[in-house]
């Protein structure tokens, strides 16, 4: 693909090779680790070097791409370590979310429901990134139900972290309407103030996520030797 710049367009024409740049990343064309080098992403998409770093900027404050110093710009690599981290950490907000079910004012439970609704339409659509995206905003609302807006947006953070893979996954998968399922039945097990039930969807669903996680981190590295 390429983006013709003009000079009166420059800041449209950064944000159109970010926007390009991170559906590469979403759909598998860069895994990560791949490096993402100036001088070859200007000549392929006909842009400026400097407009092809400042999309790399962008997309480095998105947590997709990292900077390594001597290595240049690279789509963000994840450990092992990093990951159960984060999962330790969603899984704590979480169970701290449905403590708070008895609690939690209409608007907040209102909340949960649109972002229900929202993730559902999204999955009739073929785009892993919107999918993906929405299954962000209804854990964000998930977390959000503690009425804390910092936990919230810890929990946004966490997933944003893991959107590349998430975003991946979702484009492989062949089982969305069934996550969407789990997501609706949480969300009615909410509504309804069975604290217990969600605890439960909680503790089952978090590890499965981290373990289908690593499966994918796993197969992108056997597909990373591959290509190499």
């Amino acid at each position: 693909m390429t983006i013709r710049e003009t000079e009166g367009a420059k800041s449209s024409s950064v944000a159109m090779i970010a926007e390009t740049l991170r559906r590469a990343i979403f759909d598998g064309t860069f895994l990560p680790g791949d490096q993402l080098k100036e001088m070859t992403l200007s000549h392929s998409l006909g842009v400026s070097r400097s407009s092809v770093r400042e999309a790399l900027r962008i997309l480095a404050t998105e947590e997709l791409v990292a900077h390594l110093p001597n290595k240049g710009a690279s789509v963000r690599k994840l450990t092992l370590e990093e990951i159960d981290d984060i999962f330790l950490t969603r899984q704590i907000l979480e169970i701290r979310a449905c403590e708070c079910i008895p609690t939690a004012p209409e608007r907040l439970l209102r909340a949960l429901e649109e972002s229900t609704v929202a993730y559902e339409a999204q999955a009739n659509l073929d785009d892993p990134v919107a999918i993906a995206n929405a299954h962000i905003n209804y854990h964000k609302a998930l977390v959000g139900l503690t009425g804390s807006l910092k936990l919230a947006e810890l929990e946004e953070s966490l997933m944003r972290t893991l959107q590349v893979i998430i975003a991946c996954i979702e484009n492989d998968r062949d089982d969305t309407q069934n996550e969407i399922a789990n997501h609706r039945a949480m969300t009615r097990m909410v509504m309804a103030g069975d604290v217990q039930g969600a605890k439960k969807w909680v503790e089952d669903y978090i590890p499965n996520g981290k373990n289908f996680v690593v499966r994918h981190i796993l197969s992108q590295k056997s597909t990373l030797r591959l290509r190499r």
